[in-house]
C-alpha cells in the first residue's frame, strides 16, 4: 500500500494514516508533508520495515538541501512508478 502524506508536522490525521502502514508499505510524502523528515519526525509513527521517502522538489523547494535528510528523496516520474506498482492507496 502507498500512503500520502501531504500535511506538516503534528496533523493528527497524518499521523493516524502512517500508523496503518505495514511492513512493505511506502510513505510518499509530499508537500508541507516533507516537514516529517526534519529530525526523522516520521519514523516516529511509521512501524518498522515500511519504506519513506519524499518528493525532491518539495523538499528543496522549502529551503533544504539533499544532505538535510538520510531519506530517499524522489522525482515526480518515480512518484508515479510507486503509485503504478501499488494500486492501493491512502491519501
Amino acid at each position: 500500500m502507498v500512503i500520502i502524506v501531504k500535511y506538516g508536522l503534528y496533523h493528527e490525521i497524518e499521523k493516524r494514516k502512517m500508523e496503518f502502514a505495514e511492513p512493505g508499505d511506502t510513505i510518499v510524502l509530499i508537500q508541507n508533508g516533507v516537514f516529517w523528515l526534519l529530525n526523522n519526525e516520521v519514523r516516529k509513527f511509521a512501524p518498522e520495515g515500511v519504506n519513506v521517502c519524499a518528493l525532491k522538489d518539495d523538499f528543496l523547494a522549502r529551503g533544504y538541501k539533499e544532505s538535510d535528510t538520510s531519506e530517499k528523496l524522489i522525482s515526480y516520474d518515480e512518484f508515479i512508478e510507486i503509485l503504478e506498482k501499488d494500486r492501493k492507496t491512502i491519501g
